[in-house]
């Protein structure tokens, strides 16, 4: 693990694509295969990161690349379908689960960097987390908890004040914690700590919640001993997610208290993918990666999707070539 000294002072964060959702389909036809929301690189970005895309759906060796240019990876959420559960019935034929691979490849990448010895960061946000807990607990299933959709406070457990996550945050700020309604959940599947089995011991769970059918789930976990991090929550929505022309279900999160606290979540995790020393070759090399290439699309005007911007890509989308001198 790099010292203070070798910090790199913008870290480079991939944040995986997802399969696109039913909803963006709807509006902008079949030639989208994948999606960012826009809310995950500004989350990112106003930690002082650059954010590169990682696509879906390429084989291991992309991967393996990737993971040398980036200092860390986000695993965002989205709605797709496992392997071992059955595919929802849908109206929506084109409907895939390309990013399970992805987040398997990159878990598995990651533990092997971490084991020996260099630090490679991940954190993964609701689908992302759960993902990233299955591949930590092979034969763990998800938890189906009932529809939750609502801006809570965390419920922490006796011994948070000694994860890595909260050791940096400022005093004020952790009675807050337990009163203010700043984290979203949207979500119908959870992780129960039952279900990861052995695993369990490897893992520190920093807050849980009651569902509506008294499910005990995780929501704020952390690794003891390497930087993998996941949140079952969206701390990226506080500040980014205003839906205007529908319900929001979180519109309690978005008060400055709220964005300050969640706003913490990428805070450390930056300054964590800032101890990583990977590097891409040169400054021309790392701009065509950027998700800056792209232009974002405004769909908040749909009351139908949950985003007000996202990232659309088809699916032989690539980095730009270089130019030839």
């Amino acid at each position: 693990m790099a010292n203070s000294a070798d910090a790199i002072p913008r870290p480079i964060v991939g944040i995986v694509c997802v399969d696109i959702a039913s909803s963006l389909s709807k509006h902008y036809g079949v030639e989208p295969a994948s999606y960012i929301a826009a809310s995950y690189v500004k989350f990112m970005e106003a930690a002082g990161a650059r954010v590169v895309p990682i696509w879906i759906g390429r084989d291991r060796t992309y991967y393996v690349s990737m993971m040398h240019l980036v200092n860390g990876v986000l695993l965002p959420g989205g709605a797709v379908y496992l392997d071992d559960e059955d595919k929802p019935a849908t109206d929506n034929p084109r409907l895939t689960n390309e990013c399970v691979k992805t987040i398997e490849y990159i878990y598995e990448l990651a533990l092997e960097r971490n084991e020996a010895g260099n630090c490679f960061p991940i954190w993964g946000i609701c689908l992302g987390f759960q993902l990233m807990m299955k591949n930590a607990a092979r034969q763990m299933k998800r938890t189906k908890c009932g529809k939750i959709f609502n801006a809570l406070p965390l419920e922490l457990t006796a011994d948070y004040r000694q994860s890595k996550i909260f050791s940096g945050l400022a005093p004020e700020l952790h009675e807050l914690l337990e009163s203010e309604p700043f984290a979203c959940h949207q979500h119908k599947y959870c992780i129960t700590e039952k279900s990861l089995g052995a695993a369990a011991d490897d893992w520190r769970v920093l807050a849980t919640r009651k569902s509506a059918n008294d499910e005990i789930f995780i929501t704020l976990i952390e690794h003891k001993r390497f930087p993998f991090y996941g949140c079952q929550f969206h701390p990226e929505r506080a500040a980014y997610e205003k839906l205007v022309e529908r319900k929001d279900p979180c519109s309690k999160s978005h008060t400055e208290t709220c964005i300050q606290l969640n706003q913490h979540f990428a805070n450390f995790f930056v300054t964590v993918c800032g101890q990583n020393s990977n590097r891409f070759a040169n400054e021309e090399q790392l701009a065509r990666h950027l998700i800056s290439n792209w232009n974002p699309e405004s769909c908040g005007e749909y009351g139908d999707v949950n985003w007000r911007e996202v990232y659309l890509f088809s699916k032989d989308v690539d980095y730009p070539k270089a130019v030839a001198n």
